[in-house]
Parts: C-alpha cells; structure tokens; sequence
C-alpha cells in the first residue's frame, strides 16, 4: 500500500466538509458504499474509522482535515499520536499489527516526507530503515517537545510491532473528499440530482450511527445493509421533482430545550392535550423544515415566493379539514377535534413548486404557521392564541 495522492478536475471541497457533515462521517459512508462483502464499518471505536472484515482483517483509518498546518510535517503532532495510538492497541492487544491495515487519510493537500517514505516503505531494508529515522528524530531530555511523548508511545510498543505498523501503512492525501461518496453513486444517480443524493446517503449513515450511539449500542454498521437500504432510497428518490433534506435529525438536546423555551406553536399543541410522542415529532419537524426552508432557498432550489403559495395551500387544506372534523366530530370534546384536525394536516401531501418534499416537511410548515397563530388546532385557537398582526 503507497502512497496514495487522489486527484479531481473538479473545484476543491472546504476542508473536512461537504454539505455540513464532518469528513468521519463522509469517510463512513465512502467505506460502507465500497465494500461488496459481509464487512462492517464503526465510527470512533478503534479509531475514526474501521472496517472489520470477515476473515479478522482489519483497516484502521485515521481522518485528518488540514487547513493551516501540515499534519503529516516530520514532527507533527497528529501524525505521531495517530502512530502512538496505533501502537497502543497493539500492546494492548486489541488488535493485531501484522493483520491490520493502518491509513491516514489527509485532506485537502499536504507536504509529507517521511510520513511518505513510511507509506512506501515496504521491503525489510526500507522498513529497517524508515524505523531508524523515526528513532533519530525523537527528542529526550531538555530538546524534547510535546510531539516526543507520542513518538516515545509508538517507540515503546517494540521494533516487532512498529515494524509491522510501517508495513501496513499507507498515507492518501485527497483533495477532494466528497467525490469518494459521489464516485461511487453516479452509475446509479442522474447528474442533476447526484449531489443531494450523495449528501442524503451520507446523512444516511451519520444517523445510523448517531441512533447507535444514542442507544448505547456499539456503533458499526453492516455494509450490505446499508447499500441494501441506499439503493431502496434511491429508487424511490432518484427524481428530478424530488426535493431533498439536509436537515440533520434534532438531538434530544435541542428538542427538551424547545420544549422547555414553549414557542407558541408548543403551546398550540398542549391546548390540544396533544401526547409528549406527538410534541417530540412535531418539534423535530419544525426543526427540520425550517433548516430546509433556508437551504432550498439559499441553494436556489425553490423561489422564496414559493414558500408563501405553498402556505397558502396548506391554510387552505386546513380550513377544509377544520370543518369537516367539526362536522364530523361535533359530539367529541375540543381537544380530540383538535388533535385530530392535526393528524389530518400533518399527514397531507402538497407538493412545493410541484416537487414532492419530505414527510416532515409538511407538518413542520404546519408547525411554523401555527407559531405565528396564522392556523390552530383547538376550535378556539384564534382566542387562546391571537395572532400579532403587527408581525
């Protein structure tokens, strides 16, 4: 395994980001897409990145993204407490040197030297010899810095061990991260919707994980799962008239603070008597459509005027389904017309700019006229929660 440099015609990523999602969970999604066997791939368990084969095998890798500094410079702290590390887990006895595949992944660019020639190092004699030069570099006593206690950790685990590391090293600088997930889509994915395709798969898999790691299960994922799940997505989803959420799922954080903080639309929803599993989804999905709203505009996939029509359409729906319920359902109390006038909007399909949107998508725009009383859901909301006119 040398060194490996990946070049791309097209214009360079921001460092360690596509589409807001961090270069582990992009890296995650790449190694889940590429693999054809029963492999499965963690996220910060034995490193940033692992897949584990059937066999045993391993492939530890390491995600750096460099803006200002060198992270593989000879002395670099981030490559020797990725070397350090490494080397931990071998006497540690959590891994085996000799049956693992060790890669530092660097974008965008750097300038290496001897990260390079341990990359290529692959014969006795250049392993012998690259091992010495890691030795002569270590600093002790009064000319040591912070970057020679790692050395010193890698040092530490044996010429056998550090020998075997060297070996199955491998240094791939890329330029451009996010074409490994979008290179391995696009025989399946028309051009014009490949990038929101690329950016749903990757959150994909950062959910997976996140749910995985919220349970407090081990967080790997199987790899034909996964792609089992991608291509079920994309066949739903592979359409021109699709529009595409970037939205990351809301944290349980951010859901207990809006709780807490009652926006009116909150409000709306308990005079409703409405259930802590309907506030929970609701809040997410006020979430999720307004963080969709400032992207699809932003990017220019939908006219800001667009927005307005479309709530227009659901004002409309909702009226229509107000007085059925209250034709309907006369006899019941306010609240359970209420909840039931939500349900009905909220699982409404109306499409924006004639684009199908995402199931939460509606229901979060619910959400966000009720927070300005523009709509309700109790028969009396326009007097429990007059609407600001001023607004």
């Amino acid at each position: 395994m040398n060194q490996v440099k990946i070049q791309s015609t097209r214009k360079t990523t921001a460092p360690g980001q596509y589409l807001g999602y961090s270069l582990q969970q992009l890296r995650l999604c790449h190694h889940l897409l590429r693999l054809k066997a029963d492999y499965q791939v963690s996220l910060e368990l034995l490193d940033d990145i692992a897949v584990h084969t059937p066999c045993g095998r391993l492939l530890l890798e390491q995600c750096k993204s460099v803006s200002s500094t060198n992270a593989v410079a000879d002395r670099a702290i981030d490559l020797w407490k990725t070397f350090a590390n490494w080397a931990d887990l071998c006497k540690q006895k959590k891994i085996n040197a000799a049956e693992t595949d060790f890669r530092l992944y660097v974008t965008p660019d750097a300038s290496p030297a001897l990260a390079a020639e341990l990359s290529n190092a692959k014969t006795s004699d250049s392993i012998a010899v690259a091992l010495e030069k890691i030795k002569k570099i270590h600093k002790t006593g009064k000319q040591a810095a912070a970057v020679d206690a790692h050395i010193a950790r890698f040092l530490a685990a044996g010429d056998v061990v550090d020998q075997a590391i060297i070996q199955n090293f491998a240094l791939v600088i890329d330029k451009n991260p996010d074409e490994s997930v979008k290179g391995l889509l696009h025989l399946s994915v028309s051009e014009q919707v490949l990038d929101d395709i690329a950016a749903a798969v990757i959150g994909m898999a950062r959910d997976r994980i996140d749910n995985l790691i919220r349970k407090g299960l081990t967080p790997i994922i199987a790899a034909p799962d996964f792609q089992n799940a991608v291509r079920a997505f994309i066949r739903k989803n592979n359409l021109a008239n699709l529009l595409i959420s970037k939205s990351a799922e809301p944290s349980r954080e951010d859901i207990s603070s809006h709780l807490n903080a009652s926006p009116i639309f909150v409000r709306q929803l308990q005079s409703v008597e409405a259930s802590p599993d309907l506030l929970t989804t609701a809040i997410g999905d006020w979430l999720k459509a307004t963080a969709d709203k400032i992207y699809w505009a932003s990017e220019g996939h939908v006219f800001a005027s667009s927005f307005q029509e479309f709530d227009a359409a659901l004002i409309r729906k909702h009226k229509l389904v107000r007085d059925e319920v209250e034709d309907t359902f006369s006899e019941k109390a306010p609240e359970q017309r209420g909840r039931e006038v939500y349900r009905r909007c909220a699982n409404s399909i109306i499409s924006l700019e004639g684009n199908e949107v995402p199931d939460h998508f509606v229901a979060g725009s619910y959400n966000c006229l009720a927070d300005s009383s523009k709509l309700g859901w109790h028969p009396e909301y326009a007097k429990l929660f007059p609407q600001d006119e001023s607004a």
